[in-house]
């Protein structure tokens, strides 16, 4: 009896001692993410220039990489911080050339115009679930890293080759944060593939987006080379199997926008300028 009461004992200390080094070991991963990340801020710009972000303005020539059908757009893309975006896209090579979605939280609204429309195609439609997300909460973080709205929890960190990795959570979503180890900053992320600019997909598995050619915009330091690539290249998107979207962007904050472009669908006949006041 004092031999198993003793037994019981020792394993029952030796369980405490390795869920207190397992908590220890937890803590001082997130700890050690967390300075990572803020680390990642400061390269960026700081918390304080993030967060004074209140509209971002994406212009950019996209060049989408499939085996088939491979073509080129012109976007541009508006974020009203929080809830709303309003996205252009034409693809001259497309006979439906036009692609634009309005979201707007407050309203509840989400649709996506195609023109010109017809053989089946309809000019109207609603978003898929995942516009929501991918829009609202996918973009800001990939192209800002953190917005006052949206903010990536640090979880664990790990060493991948010559890069460190932040795993975070946003939300839902997994998001995993490659750092360069001199700059800082993010040159890949790892995370949920929801559609690729101005082209509905719904979520296709993993995907990475490179962050290249950094430049300073405004005192943050911004990518004008974003590419996107679905990692499980055996799923389909819409239409093709999609190696990447290569996309070369230009960037402005705190624009003055007409507030009405986010009230109703997009028009048929919108023009790429018609977020601004008129």
């Amino acid at each position: 009896m004092t031999a198993a009461l003793c037994l019981l004992a020792a394993l029952a200390f030796t369980h405490a001692a390795s869920a207190q080094a397992t908590a220890q070991s937890g803590d001082a991963e997130r700890e050690r993410a967390k300075a990572l990340w803020e680390e990642a801020v400061r390269a960026k710009g700081g918390r304080e220039r993030l967060r004074s972000i209140k509209s971002l303005l994406i212009t950019s020539t996209i060049y989408e990489r499939a085996p088939v059908n491979s073509n080129t757009k012109d976007a541009v893309r508006l974020y009203a911080m929080p809830g709303r975006a309003w996205v252009y896209t034409r693809t001259p090579e497309f006979h439906v050339s036009l692609d634009a979605t309005v979201l707007n939280t407050g309203r509840k609204l989400c649709t996506v115009t195609l023109a010109p429309a017809g053989s089946g195609v309809p000019s109207l439609s609603p978003c898929l679930a995942e516009t929501w997300t991918q829009y609202l909460i996918q973009d800001p973080f990939i192209y800002l890293l953190e917005t006052e709205w949206v903010r990536p929890v640090p979880l664990r960190a790990r060493a991948e080759g010559k890069l460190d990795v932040v795993e975070t959570e946003v939300g839902n979503l997994r998001v995993d944060f490659y750092l360069h180890r001199k700059t800082r900053l993010p040159v890949r992320i790892v995370t949920e593939w929801l559609g690729g600019i101005g082209r509905g997909t719904g979520s296709l598995g993993p995907m990475e987006v490179l962050l290249e050619d950094y430049a300073d915009v405004e005192g943050v330091r911004m990518p004008r080379r974003v590419t996107r690539r679905l990692l499980n290249s055996e799923r389909l998107s819409v239409g093709d199997p999609l190696s990447g979207d290569e996309e070369r962007a230009r960037y402005r904050f705190n624009v003055a926008y007409d507030p009405a472009v986010f009230e109703r669908p997009v028009p048929k006949d919108v023009k790429p300028d018609d977020w601004s006041p008129r």
